[in-house]
């Protein structure tokens, strides 16, 4: 015998609760994203990375990453913080055992999870790119 998780029913009528159910879906318009936010994303990146290059110093990184990524569409949903962990943990490692170019190799990671995160939401629907 298969078990249902718990659901309380709603004390509604029928509308309501057919109202709440689309409440958690997606819109129906896409989100649009100009080339220019894009490339301004990817200049900020940049810039976080270089000024951790000279101190080193990782939360800070972290958190310009951080912040730089919120505005990207889906982001959160599509596990970009998670990401952006993995890749300054892997970084960090690196590091620390001496291999060559860790913090150019972290850089191009993220950015090519960047596009393609985005790629896939644009060919989902989700993100126009102008």
């Amino acid at each position: 015998m298969r078990r249902r998780a718990y659901r309380p029913e709603v004390p509604a009528c029928l509308e309501g609760r057919s109202l709440l159910s689309g409440v958690a879906g997606l819109s129906a318009h896409p989100v649009v994203v100009s080339r220019r936010q894009l490339s301004q994303t990817i200049e900020h990146i940049k810039f976080a990375f270089g000024e951790f290059t000279p101190f080193r110093v990782v939360y800070v990184l972290r958190d310009d990453l951080h912040n730089v990524a919120k505005p990207i569409p889906f982001g959160r949903v599509d596990g970009l913080d998670e990401t952006i962990d993995r890749i300054v943990d892997r970084m960090q490692h690196a590091l620390s055992a001496h291999v060559p170019h860790p913090i150019r190799s972290a850089q191009h990671a993220l950015l090519v999870a960047i596009r393609t995160n985005l790629a896939a939401r644009v060919r989902a629907g989700d993100v126009v790119l102008r």
